[in-house]
């Protein structure tokens, strides 16, 4: 049973906390992140959601996403969902790159550099079922496919030119 911190609308604590799926008022938000691991190359690694899943089973998407626990900072749930989905051991160097927001809460985006061989990469059962380095160009073929998780192409732009302009991209 996940429960998260409930947040306002202008992302402050509230003092109560939910349980992942519970229904909740619609000023209620709580926060999510992503991690985006980028290698020298410019190539981000992205996974393929698990066909169990409930939201887009199957759709490959950025390297992890997942909710801020009860208690839990972002940049902590940010390295835990690293860890949890991929293996990997990260450090952030910063804050997140960009934030979003949306109808029940607040989506932190991560810009990590990470040059780990698919070898070291371990995915998390009944979460991930794939994992591979890609190109901007790749995801976008793969956005249009109607393979990659619903994002605004603009939107993978950002991600990818947030990276250039601050990560290991030659």
């Amino acid at each position: 049973m996940e429960k998260f911190d409930v947040y306002d609308l202008d992302r402050r604590l509230t003092g109560t906390t939910l349980v992942r799926g519970e229904r909740h008022a619609d000023t209620d938000c709580q926060l999510v992140i992503h991690a985006c691991l980028f290698n020298r190359k410019g190539e981000l690694l992205i996974q393929q959601r698990d066909r169990s899943k409930r939201s887009y089973p199957e759709y490959w998407d950025f390297s992890v996403g997942g909710g801020v626990l009860a208690g839990e900072r972002p940049r902590h749930a940010a390295v835990r969902e690293v860890k949890e989905e991929l293996g990997l051991e990260i450090e952030l160097p910063g804050a997140a790159a960009v934030t979003l927001s949306f109808p029940g809460g607040f989506d932190d985006y991560y810009i990590v550099d990470c040059d780990a061989p698919m070898e070291a990469v371990t995915l998390q059962k009944g979460e991930v079922q794939d994992a591979k380095w890609a190109t901007k160009e790749e995801i976008l073929q793969m956005l249009s496919a109607g393979e990659f998780a619903p994002y605004w192409p603009s939107f993978i732009e950002l991600i990818f030119d947030l990276h250039a302009h601050a990560g290991l991209s030659e």
